[in-house]
């Protein structure tokens, strides 16, 4: 019996181990096309060191902080596909489990390092592509570092129907609108129109759909709007992502690897994932803030002869670098605390992302701003992903509703002390605002 347990052991161990192999190498060939080999490794060696001696530490994360620069464009069959229209750097800070979402307009007027030629930024990539050196990357990644101040340690590069599958893979995505949008010019694939309309509020979109919220400059602020929406769809998938794979998921991530192998670009080597995975995981959404690099304080609008441009208010590109090196330091003017504090509001906070102790890690840091809590709970899980506000102050006390909007990027419920359609918040509540957390947050 003892000879037969262990020959069962032993045949056990090698299917595992072969499975297991067979799986990896799967996993890896499904990424040859994606991920930057720059440092010649063969697969051998780098399924490997993924087992064996996977990398203890990222690029940038001795120094606390990890700058990805995020690309999207069109590709093929799409008109400029090769023009880089999404620009965002993505900051993370692990040991906070913090990060920031930078976005860069596309119509930033700048010098191309190296030359004498100034274009917009979205054509920088492209040139460099196009020239005997092959270097776009090197290029876009230099040029971002300049206007920055950051390293940029990692880039990420994709498509639009690149963008379309992981949106797809992951079953969809939920967002919520603040405006509708109502897009008559939205183009087609063939130089033409393909009309969009969506209403505001929550709403499910499929890939396609997505990347028509993402692309629409139809909006009172235009390109500006746009890049806040894709803000908020970055969020929202990354929080699907980690919904769909509680744990690194190697079939998972193979099956989108393998959609992706024409649409996906990155520097990011196949044995950093595992390291990468384990750091995101540990973001959630209120952890990462999004700022846009516009108009009111960084850019002027100007014109070169080619159209509409924007460019920056010095040339130096102080202002822009302050925001990114302070863009973690979340401080209330004085003012401003002044007029919360003034306001006397009363604060209810309820739980339902499964997490017990999140609705007193809350309150705690609520608390640590001046507020005044009055209860905080633990509740079934609602309907809706990130937070929700419910107003009950009416129009007397906007000053708090603000911060919390902002602090939360919480969408805002307007009510009042009748029921509601919600079963977990109740009409006799005392406070002025009800913080309910839903999944994902």
């Amino acid at each position: 019996m003892l000879k037969f347990l262990i020959k069962f052991i032993v045949l056990l161990i090698v299917i595992i181990f072969f499975f297991t192999a067979s799986l990896s190498y799967q996993f890896f060939s499904a990424g040859q096309k994606i991920f930057d080999n720059s440092e010649k490794i063969s697969m051998i060696k780098q399924l490997e060191e993924l087992v064996f001696n996977p990398p203890k530490y990222l690029k940038g994360e001795e120094e606390n902080r990890i700058n990805i620069l995020l690309m999207g464009k069109g590709g093929d069959g799409h008109n400029g596909g090769d023009l880089t229209d999404t620009i965002i750097i993505a900051s993370i800070k692990p040991q906070e489990n913090e990060a920031a979402l930078i976005s860069i307009p596309r119509d930033l007027y700048v010098n191309i390092p190296g030359t004498n030629i100034n274009t917009k930024i979205n054509a920088v990539k492209p040139f460099g592509d196009k020239s005997k050196e092959k270097n776009g990357t090197e290029l876009i990644k230099k040029l971002t570092s300049e206007i920055s101040g950051l390293d940029i340690h990692y880039f990420v590069e994709l498509d639009f129907n690149g963008f379309i599958k992981v949106i797809d893979e992951i079953g969809g995505i939920d967002v919520y609108l603040e405006n509708d949008i109502n897009d008559l010019t939205y183009p087609n694939f063939n130089k033409g129109y393909d009309p969009f309309y969506i209403s505001k509020g929550w709403q499910h979109l499929d890939g396609t759909t997505a990347l028509k919220v993402a692309r629409s400059r139809h909006s009172k602020m235009g390109d500006f709007d746009r890049i806040k929406r894709q803000q908020i769809i970055i969020k929202a998938t990354k929080q699907k992502i980690f919904k769909n794979y509680s744990k690194y998921d190697i079939v998972g991530f193979k099956n989108i690897l393998d959609s992706l192998s024409e649409n996906l670009k990155t520097d990011i080597q196949l044995k950093e994932l595992p390291r990468f995975y384990k750091i995101s995981k540990e973001i959630k959404n209120h952890k990462i803030t999004a700022e846009t690099i516009d108009t009111r304080k960084y850019l002027n609008r100007t014109y070169v002869g080619m159209g509409y441009t924007l460019q920056a208010r010095d040339e130096e590109y102080e202002e822009i670098k302050n925001l990114t090196e302070n863009i973690f330091n979340f401080e209330i003017p004085q003012e401003r605390k002044d007029l919360i504090k003034k306001e006397g509001a009363n604060i209810e906070i309820r739980n339902g992302t499964g997490t017990l102790d999140l609705a007193n890690k809350v309150a705690f840091d609520l608390e640590e701003f001046g507020y005044r809590i009055i209860k905080s709970t633990n509740i079934g899980p609602p309907s809706f992903s990130g937070a929700q506000i419910y107003n009950y102050s009416g129009d007397l006390k906007p000053n708090t509703l603000d911060f919390l909007k902002e602090k939360f990027n919480a969408v805002i419920i307007e009510t009042s002390n009748t029921e509601d359609e919600q079963m977990f918040i109740r009409p006799n509540t005392k406070a002025d605002f009800v913080i309910v957390l839903g999944r994902g947050f």
